[in-house]
């Protein structure tokens, strides 16, 4: 059950005449006419429980035969006017804040106006009027005002009427004044009592009555004819399979029955599973038992040694008889007692940017110059040398304008016309970019024109990669490495690469930094 609180403020407006020329002065500010009122706001009131709540940053818009905007606050407890008689509307301006004493100073509640505002109220002559504000709120009653108006600030406690239950729904009575009692109230549509009989249970379906009134009477009824008591005899469990008997009357018992061939009784004997395979029998009758029956080539059991585990790659045996023992099997050539160490290609600390472009050179056969790469919307890119992330040296490809077509970038140009990275997982370096994303290529042979094997050529195999103004170290398996899709698809060819590419986006000035490149 859910409680609706209310947070409710009550305002009573008074008209107090007040005739002219009576000797009493109006007060400062009061329209000079013959009938007149005065209209007080308390704003500050004691809940029954003893709590304290005020409304403050209020602005009340008053308008009618006279306009006022009046404002109270927390140095406010009441506000008083002097307004003609008439019709007004009062209008609580956005902004307002309710609080609740709470010994050591005031504290704000969560409230939400839910009234009509402006409130419209008649001010007559000698009598009194109400304007009533309602707030929605979580807390206790409070009535508070002793002015011309009241300002009651409250909490509707009460739980909201419901018609929503079994027991609401059949007593007769129009429990949430909705004009609609009982079983004519769609709140109570799903309700037991209300929800109209079925004849779709086993118990429905065998007392001997037309429960759902529609003629039929138990297995007579259509919704009765999947229920245990009116369901044909079946043969289709293991039970009605062995029990010797033509439980269905077709006919054919036990497994001579189509209905039967799936169960466990009937299933012919296998010899296709681990234990099967392993026991010393011919399981299945066809003359051949365990690794001998083509059944279980597929089984743990009859499986030939492998070598693809780091334990068969390095125990010094032939495991899987093909000749090749351990590392020297190609199973294990990605296993870790087998994987090749890294490989550093480049450092950019050993005088590359001494006399000429730089150059890779201390790790033959993957050595050759770096190549800056734009296209044609701007000049020449700059390939300097910038701060590494530790003491060295790192590479800086920066571009005098932006690029509009393709980008720009670095690429790594192997002087071998191609070279054979097969025995290495992928490549790790460092970058740091302004520039995002960074797409990391490989060209092969597969992906460029001279191999004659593309269409659409230089669709090469790459990832996008996401930097900042840090140095982040970056790790790449050519399992990672995908093609962009709008050139002739390709594998990519381990065995032939060309180049490494580094590729910042169109539309961004190119600011690359790389440093301490190696295969792993």
């Amino acid at each position: 059950m859910r409680y609706l609180r209310q947070l409710f403020v009550c305002s009573i407006l008074s008209a107090l005449t007040i005739p002219v020329g009576c000797g009493a002065e109006a007060p400062d500010g009061a329209e000079q006419v013959s009938d007149v009122g005065s209209i007080s706001l308390a704003l500050v009131g004691t809940s029954a429980t003893g709590a304290t709540y005020r409304l403050s940053r209020a602005w009340f818009d008053i308008n009618g035969p006279t306009n006022r905007l009046v404002y109270g606050d927390v140095d406010t407890t009441v506000l008083t006017e002097v307004l003609p008689v008439g019709r007004y509307d009062v209008y609580l301006e956005p902004g307002w804040v309710l609080e609740r004493w709470t010994g050591g100073g005031y504290q704000q509640v969560q409230a939400a106006l839910t009234s009509p505002n402006p409130a419209s109220v008649f001010i007559y002559e000698g009598a009194a009027s109400t304007v009533v504000f309602q707030f929605r709120a979580d807390d206790d009653v409070v009535s508070v005002g002793q002015g011309t108006l009241d300002i009651a600030i409250g909490v509707d406690d009460t739980t909201a009427l419901r018609e929503d239950t079994d027991v609401a729904c059949s007593n007769g009575y129009d429990d949430d004044g909705d004009g609609y009692a009982d079983c004519s109230d769609p709140d109570c549509q799903w309700q037991p009592f209300c929800a109209p009989w079925g004849e779709n249970t086993d118990v429905a379906c065998s007392n001997g009555y037309d429960d759902d009134g529609d003629g039929y009477t138990d297995c007579g009824d259509s919704d009765c004819q999947w229920q245990p008591f009116c369901a044909p005899w079946g043969e289709n469990t293991d039970v009605a399979c062995s029990n010797g008997y033509d439980d269905d009357g077709d006919g054919y018992a036990d497994c001579s029955d189509p209905e039967c061939q799936w169960q466990p009784y009937c299933v012919p004997w296998r010899e296709d599973n681990d234990a099967a395979c392993s026991n010393g029998y011919d399981d299945d009758g066809d003359g051949l038992a365990d690794c001998n029956d083509p059944e279980c080539q597929g089984q743990p059991a009859c499986m030939p040694w492998g070598e693809s585990t780091d334990a068969a790659c390095s125990n010094g045996y032939d495991d899987d008889w093909d000749g090749l023992t351990d590392c020297g099997d190609p199973d294990c050539q990605w296993l870790p007692f087998c994987a090749t160490p890294a490989l550093l290609i480049e450092s950019f600390d050993d005088g590359d940017f001494f006399g000429g472009p730089p150059y890779a050179g201390i790790s033959p056969p993957f050595t050759g110059p770096w190549v800056a790469l734009s296209d044609a919307t701007i000049p020449p890119l700059e390939l300097v040398p910038s701060a590494g992330p530790g003491t060295g040296t790192a590479l800086g490809v920066y571009s005098p304008a932006i690029p509009t077509e393709w980008g720009a970038g670095v690429m790594l140009d192997f002087d071998a016309w191609s070279v054979n990275v097969a025995s290495f997982q992928g490549i790790r370096f460092k970058m740091r970019s302004e520039s995002y994303p960074v797409r990391f290529e490989v060209s092969s042979l597969l992906t460029v024109p001279e191999s004659g094997y593309c269409s659409v050529c230089l669709d090469h195999h790459g990832i996008e990669l996401w930097s900042g103004s840090e140095w982040i170290t970056v790790e790449v398996r050519w399992s990672d490495l995908r093609q962009q899709g709008w050139g002739t698809p390709a594998p990519l060819d381990v065995w032939n690469v060309m180049d490494l590419i580094w590729r910042t986006p169109a539309g961004q000035a190119a600011s690359l930094e790389l440093d301490d490149i190696e295969l792993f």
